[in-house]
């Protein structure tokens, strides 16, 4: 059953700074996955938009005198409870937008349910699937097309690198698709890759760790979640990996999770990652100050990408007009360019298929932390 958390207008601070009767309310619904197996991902980037929302608010970034009421649905992780609320909250005519649904298993229906219902959607997930279903659906993460590319550059052209063991979970398509963009792109370089498949319920790696061991592998990619990546990697160095072998990974490793988990057998994994923990320029700095005031520990990967999508979404509200339609918001949002964000190289836009970009960041973990190489 959904369960609506919350109900959020954020009006008392920006009553400043609307005028006497140019004040506008606009309503969007929020539906992440607050509780279920995605909770770790949809909290993050509920919380993280819930900030932006708040700041637009405050600071009259959406317009002046607009103002952004949202409400908050759970639908923990489940696609029908996904479809049901996007349906509920379409039919409520003045719900301009949905920001969400968190995940990539539940986004395709979703973006077809969008289109279906002419109301626009704002998802997290990266899935082709997401703008091919329509003008109506819009996906806020980067393919593995654009996002993927630069860590194999990185490992190519930065590390040397020459021959490397690519380790992926074979039953998640998207992991999949990621893990073969870094070889398609490392080989390009010249670097060879030998691709070697695990599950997501695996938890004894020592097999493959020998015979990777045993390689003549110099590099080391991992294409896993991060828990799952952090114990591969201890497997492997118990096994004997070579000291000498360079291990990066995707941005999924870029967690306090995978740092937790593998303590100081994964110092020195380099990895790409939306958020660079702290932040690396002012504005940066300042949402990871605020995040921590506010919820008490650092911002892990997903919030930063909620405060950015919202911001996002505000940059097209604003030139949209505060009595747009659902097309003139949905036209307005197609052609954003150059939007500011806290995540990646700090520019956000979307190519002519509507594919998210916004660059990468390299990490590597130094004393426990991720840390940019410059930084070193």
């Amino acid at each position: 059953m959904s369960l609506r958390i919350l109900m959020g207008t954020a009006l008392a601070a920006s009553a400043a700074f609307a005028p006497m009767g140019m004040a506008k309310e606009v309503k969007v619904a929020i539906i992440q996955s607050l509780t279920g197996s995605p909770a770790f991902i949809g909290r993050g980037i509920a919380d993280g938009v819930v900030m932006a929302i708040e700041e637009i608010n405050a600071k009259g970034l959406a317009g002046e005198g607009v103002t952004i009421q949202y409400t908050l649905d759970d639908d923990a992780g489940d696609r029908g409870q996904a479809l049901g609320l996007i349906g509920r909250r379409a039919a409520d005519s003045e719900n301009i937008a949905i920001i969400g649904p968190t995940t990539g298993a539940i986004a395709p229906a979703a973006a077809a349910a969008a289109n279906d219902l002419g109301i626009l959607a704002y998802m997290q997930s990266n899935n082709d699937a997401v703008p091919q279903a329509g003008p109506w659906s819009f996906p806020f993460s980067q393919p593995a097309s654009i996002a993927t590319p630069p860590i194999a550059d990185y490992a190519a052209q930065k590390r040397g690198v020459q021959n490397c063991s690519v380790i992926t979970v074979m039953d998640n398509e998207a992991y999949v698709a990621m893990a073969n963009v870094f070889m398609e792109r490392a080989s390009e370089h010249g670097v060879k890759a030998q691709l070697d498949g695990v599950k997501l319920s695996d938890i004894d790696f020592s097999a493959l760790a020998v015979k990777v061991a045993q390689s003549d592998a110099d590099c080391l990619f991992i294409a896993t979640p991060a828990a799952l990546g952090a114990n591969v990697i201890m497997q492997f160095k118990q096994a004997g990996l070579d000291p000498e072998v360079q291990i990066f990974g995707l941005q999924s490793l870029a967690s306090p999770e995978f740092l937790n988990t593998g303590g100081s057998a994964v110092e020195g994994v380099t990895v790409i990652g939306e958020w660079t923990p702290g932040g690396f320029d002012e504005p940066s700095r300042a949402f990871a100050e605020a995040y921590k005031a506010k919820h008490g520990v650092e911002a892990d990967n997903w919030a930063p990408q909620g405060y950015s999508t919202m911001m996002v979404f505000a940059d097209a509200l604003r030139r949209a007009g505060p009595d747009a339609t659902r097309e003139e918001l949905r036209d307005a949002l197609a052609g954003i360019k150059d939007v500011p964000v806290i995540v990646g190289e700090g520019v956000y836009n979307f190519t002519p298929e509507r594919a998210a970009t916004f660059g990468m960041g390299i990490l590597t973990v130094k004393d426990g932390s991720f840390v940019r190489p410059e930084d070193l």
